[in-house]
């Protein structure tokens, strides 16, 4: 049997505690399990997944908790955005004066040119997920 994120949500809404048949949730947790193992995949590798989470949300709607862990990432989120953003100013404002000094010639262009600026977005980038992340699973 493929994978199928679906099926692996209606499966895990048999599992859960709601569920008081416990012959059914155990049969539900062995199909589980040959579903994931068949495609060569983990459990803990599967329901970290988009398309697994969004399955089990549409299946078993969560009760999510905002935790001060959550909480401390998306303050830090938002203070980066700022940061990039009045950086991006202050770029841009430096770019403006810049055109007004150029010399007549062209200037020499090196390899890296602009891959600071977009370096700098793209690692605020990826820390500001990597704390929202790390917030959601604690």
């Amino acid at each position: 049997m493929p994978f199928d994120a679906v099926e692996f949500a209606k499966l895990m809404a048999r599992f859960d505690t709601g569920n008081s048949n416990e012959a059914e949730a155990i049969s539900a947790a062995r199909v589980m399990r040959r579903m994931v193992v068949s495609d060569g995949l983990r459990i803990v590798d599967v329901m970290g997944r988009a398309d697994v989470m969004a399955a089990l949300d549409a299946q078993l709607q969560p009760v999510r908790e905002d935790s001060p862990e959550l909480k401390a990432a998306f303050l830090e989120v938002a203070r980066l955005a700022d940061l990039v953003k009045r950086r991006e100013e202050a770029v841009g404002e430096l770019r403006q004066k810049l055109a007004g000094v150029r010399p007549a010639g062209p200037l020499p262009v090196s390899a890296d040119a602009g891959l600071v600026n977009g370096g700098l977005v793209a690692a605020l980038v990826v820390i500001a997920l990597a704390l929202m992340i790390a917030a959601a699973f604690r």
